[in-house]
């Protein structure tokens, strides 16, 4: 992973989701998730985790020892899946992040220490 590295998830060569990372500027152990998406018709099936946990399996085998991310505070189901399932940790909450009113919650995967 150079600069960046986009995931896809295909079932029966049709794209179901994909997931988009960048590797930090000025510190190369670190990647910011920029996106995750799943096909409507695929959540709640599985498909979200499988693409996460594949994505960070090869993140983890390519010397990234940090993964951060934001997430809509309004989002639970979401936070489940990073919190609960991957052990993201809060880190802060930023308030107007991407404009009035849409605040995030920031979160981060220390890949280190990262039991899958």
């Amino acid at each position: 992973m150079r600069f960046g590295h986009v995931f896809g998830l295909f079932d029966r060569n049709s794209l179901k989701g994909f997931s988009i990372f960048i590797r930090g500027w000025d510190n190369p152990g670190l990647a910011y998730m920029v996106e995750i998406a799943v096909e409507g018709e695929c959540q709640g099936k599985g498909y979200g985790s499988y693409l996460l946990l594949q994505s960070l399996l090869y993140l983890k085998k390519n010397e990234i020892s940090i993964v951060t991310l934001t997430v809509d505070p309004n989002n639970l189901r979401a936070q489940h899946l990073y919190c609960d399932k991957f052990g993201f940790e809060f880190v802060e909450y930023r308030k107007d992040e991407y404009g009035q009113g849409r605040d995030r919650l920031f979160l981060k995967l220390d890949m280190e220490n990262w039991k899958q």
